[in-house]
Order: structure tokens, then C-alpha cells, then sequence
């Protein structure tokens, strides 16, 4: 069965064996972390899909790629680095064309994690 788990992890919204690692083992923590994702995450996504600059959107692109990647939620932190690449293009002249599809599998992918964390935290 573990082999079965470590395969899944790899599609999976969130890495919850990388979490606990990261959290040293402490549940508590890694709950409190999982919380404090969330709202971040929340945060994030509002203003990627704003009406900011895009220099300000990537910056939040960048911010979740990064936090997603610490907590083990490698399809969120992908969809992250594919538009924070668009969003860069846009912030240093490119077209903003393009860029509209990037959005949805982001959204879909915040989605995905952020309910993987609610039932982790209804779990603990």
C-alpha cells in the first residue's frame, strides 16, 4: 500500500508526508501551517487574478510558487510558475494575450489544494 501512496502523492493537491516532514514531525504545527497556507493562499489568488499591475500579479505569482513548493503542493506551485512566467512577459512589455488561459488551471489547481488542507485539518 505504501507504494501505492508514494505513486498518488505525485498527482496529489498536496504532499501531506512532505508537510509533516517540513513541520519536523509535529502535527500541530503542520496544522498551523496548513491554516496559515490558506489564507495566504486566498490572499495570493485574489491578487493574481486582479485588476494590479502585472508586475504586482507576479510578485504574487512568485510569492505562491514558493510557498506552495514548502508545503508540498507541487501541482499548485506548477500552475504558479506557468502564469508568474506570463505574468513576467507582460510586466517587461509583453502581450497580455495568452495569458487569460493560464488562469483557469490556477484556479483549479488553488482549488484542489486548499480543499486537500480543509480535510487535512478537519483530520487533526
Amino acid at each position: 500500500m505504501m507504494a501505492a501512496r508514494e505513486t498518488d502523492d505525485a498527482a496529489s493537491p498536496l504532499d501531506e508526508e512532505f508537510l509533516l516532514r517540513q513541520a519536523a514531525g509535529d502535527r500541530a504545527l503542520m496544522c498551523e501551517v496548513a491554516q496559515l497556507f490558506r489564507e495566504q493562499l486566498k490572499g495570493q489568488m485574489a491578487v493574481i487574478a486582479g485588476d494590479g499591475t502585472a508586475a504586482l500579479r507576479y510578485e504574487a505569482a512568485h510569492t505562491l510558487k514558493g510557498a506552495s513548493l514548502a508545503i508540498g503542493a507541487r501541482p499548485l506551485a506548477e500552475a504558479a510558475r506557468q502564469i508568474e512566467a506570463g505574468l513576467r512577459q507582460v510586466a517587461e512589455g509583453g502581450e497580455q494575450a495568452g495569458l487569460d488561459h493560464l488562469l483557469p488551471p490556477l484556479e483549479a489547481a488553488a482549488a484542489d489544494c486548499d480543499a486537500a488542507l480543509a480535510e487535512l485539518l478537519t483530520r487533526d
